[in-house]
């Protein structure tokens, strides 16, 4: 199983930036677009993971899935290793590929 190159890397966290101008981003398209490329499995976990730590550092922040009772709800801790193991260690335990409303969704600092 392939990488993302670093041109790659740097566009999808580019789009997921434009993107989150105007909505939240899931965890669910960053994964599935990291899969497009480079397949399933644990690489692709990582490779969206490392997507993720680049959003969180130019400025997102991580929070609860829009559809969970009371809605989208940034979380307290927004030091990006820190929701990075945290996205891995539910990721893991959730057994697959998050799904729309799975784990986390990002936003744009209010």
């Amino acid at each position: 199983m392939r990488t993302l190159t670093d041109r790659e890397r740097r566009s999808l966290v580019e789009e997921f930036r434009a993107e989150s101008g105007n909505d939240l981003v899931g965890l669910w398209e960053i994964a599935k677009e990291v899969e497009e490329l480079v397949g399933t499995g644990e690489t692709a976990r990582e490779e969206s993971l490392m997507i993720v730590r680049d959003l969180l550092e130019e400025g997102l922040v991580a929070g609860d899935p829009p559809y969970r009772p009371g809605g989208y709800k940034a979380w307290d801790d927004q030091v990006p290793v820190n929701v990075v193991t945290r996205i891995r260690r539910e990721w893991l335990s959730l057994g697959h590929t998050p799904n729309i409303p799975d784990i986390a969704w990002f936003g744009r600092r209010e």
